[in-house]
């Protein structure tokens, strides 16, 4: 059974990064990819880990979703991940692909098969039992985008055969029931084969 942390509730954005820093530091790797992101670009130059940044040309133009991007990010249109299979010991999806709801299973699959080992997917996650407001902040976010369930990605992260190996739950200060998940970090190991 996979380990679950419970991160300190916070609102600041430097504190999710910061996290994943250290996230990507325990694990020891030389090389990742980005999708969507391009936070970690100096961290990883500093601890001599080649990083590639990938996002989409321009912001999407709905909702209230962030954009990152850097003069190092290489730009694709969204559907085909222009890296090679294996290229990348871990490869980050922090927050994205509900913004992609007609590309997330093909992103899914391409993102399993450029990793050697690891891949972290950050999501907010709703379901049935979740507030009316965070399903209307989640619409207001990414109108038309897929929130799924904690159960849901457990489930896709099997078919698409990752293990997961630790869930890191995030909480914020405004959110509507401190008992409830509403935003994870799923550190996925990659299966052989």
């Amino acid at each position: 059974m996979a380990e679950t942390i419970h991160f300190p509730s916070t609102s600041d954005l430097a504190d999710r990064i910061h996290r994943t820093k250290d996230i990507v530091d325990s694990l020891n790797v030389s090389s990742v990819a980005d999708i969507g992101g391009a936070d970690y670009y100096n961290f990883c130059n500093d601890n001599n880990i080649r990083y590639t940044s990938l996002n989409l040309e321009e912001p999407q133009k709905t909702g209230t979703g962030g954009y990152h991007k850097n003069s190092h990010t290489i730009t694709y249109d969204g559907i085909t991940i222009p890296l090679q299979s294996k290229s990348n010991d871990l490869v980050i999806v922090n927050f994205v692909l509900h913004h992609a709801p007609d590309e997330a299973l093909r992103l899914l699959n391409q993102i399993r098969n450029i990793s050697k080992k690891y891949v972290l997917i950050g999501e907010d996650v709703a379901g049935l039992d979740h507030e009316i407001s965070w399903h209307v902040r989640n619409f207001n976010h990414q109108p038309g985008g897929l929130f799924r369930s904690d159960k849901e990605w457990q489930e896709l992260f099997k078919i698409y055969k990752m293990n997961l190996r630790r869930k890191y739950i995030i909480h914020r200060n405004d959110d509507p029931d401190p008992n409830k998940i509403y935003r994870c970090l799923y550190l996925l190991e990659v299966q052989n084969g």
